[in-house]
């Protein structure tokens, strides 16, 4: 049966050169939405707080109440209010109206624009955003922002970083005017992390580094996380001029040992067509057009890795590893070793 692994020690490295870097593994804000990235949540979850982690994000309340016994603070990022929250989870406010359609006494940070343009308040809406909090008994503990191009060598990042300071100040006084505690900060995410020589106060949210990623040179000298697995359903001789798979594609043009195996596009993997070199991470290619269910190549044993780097993926479907590593199934079994 098909399997994901997941190494311990090199997530338990991760996290180790994560908070040296910040300063303070408590200052870590653990991003765990979508399945903690395909690497299974209530796993990874399970891991980060025995770190010592006490902050997680996530997209929705379901996913918040997957790994609730982990963390003191979860926050929610994507949540449209209805008015029958958990108490126990911190609120995005990705639009004023948001505060008006909340349960009471909930807690929430506010989401500033400033310059992504997809979620959040802008400078002159936060005035009426403690208004409204205050009248609809909602606690504002916190305020963040989201960098739209750390991931790229650009000055961009520089005028976030500008603009969210402008942001803070105003909130800060906000805070005593309202007689609220100091709130919590946080902008950071894993590009910008990189990036980032003087963090101040501020809790980072770290995603895809903490999985082994890094967008730039790798200065935090991260170690991958994930590897996946597939078991040999069948093998058999393809004699020269036979094929394999949907129209025939892969045509042999000598004798090969090969062997299906039990992983495709069903349960995450994108669809290989069969154009191209699509490299598994023994180096052998996958032969023909990707199954639902399974894929051939050359016989490698009982089991095969797909991958221990999901770069090699994304750099065939000109795509980004997040997008390889999130569509992997939650079906798979989750191992950790």
């Amino acid at each position: 049966m098909s399997e994901i692994i997941i190494d311990k020690n090199a997530y338990l490295h991760n996290l180790t050169q994560i908070s040296n870097k910040v300063g303070d593994k408590e200052k870590v804000i653990a991003v765990l939405k979508d399945n903690a990235y395909g690497h299974g949540a209530s796993l990874m979850a399970k891991l980060a707080s025995e770190f010592g982690i006490k902050w997680a994000c996530v997209k929705s309340i379901k996913e918040a109440e997957e790994i609730s016994l982990f963390f003191e603070n979860i926050i929610v990022l994507s949540h449209i209010p209805t008015g029958d929250e958990n108490p126990k989870f911190i609120y995005a406010i990705n639009d004023i109206s948001n505060l008006l359609n909340l349960k009471k006494g909930l807690k929430v940070h506010l989401a500033i624009d400033t310059m992504m343009h997809r979620n959040g308040l802008k400078l002159g809406d936060l005035q009426s955003a403690f208004e409204i909090a205050k009248k609809m008994d909602l606690k504002i503990c916190g305020a963040y922002t989201h960098f739209r191009s750390s991931d790229e060598f650009s000055a961009e990042y520089f005028v976030q970083k500008e603009n969210f300071e402008i942001a803070k100040a105003r909130l800060r006084e906000l805070f005593d005017k309202f007689n609220l505690p100091k709130g919590v900060f946080h902008s950071h995410n894993s590009a910008a992390l990189e990036r980032a020589t003087d963090l101040g106060d501020e809790l980072v949210r770290v995603g895809i580094a903490q999985f082994g990623y890094a967008q730039f040179n790798d200065s935090l000298n991260l170690k991958k996380v994930l590897s996946l697995w597939a078991h040999r359903v069948s093998k058999r001789v393809l004699a020269k001029g036979e094929c394999v798979g949907y129209g025939g594609v892969f045509v042999a043009s000598l004798d090969l040992d090969i062997a299906t195996y039990d992983l495709g596009y069903g349960d995450g993997l994108l669809r290989y067509c069969g154009i191209g070199d699509l490299h598994l991470a023994n180096g052998q290619k996958v032969l023909g057009k990707m199954s639902m269910d399974s894929f051939s190549t050359i016989d490698a044993g009982s089991k095969v890795c797909v991958f221990d780097d999901a770069n090699v993926w994304a750099e065939f479907f000109r795509t980004i590893s997040y997008d390889i590593l999130v569509k992997l199934s939650k079906d798979i079994p989750r191992k950790i070793i």
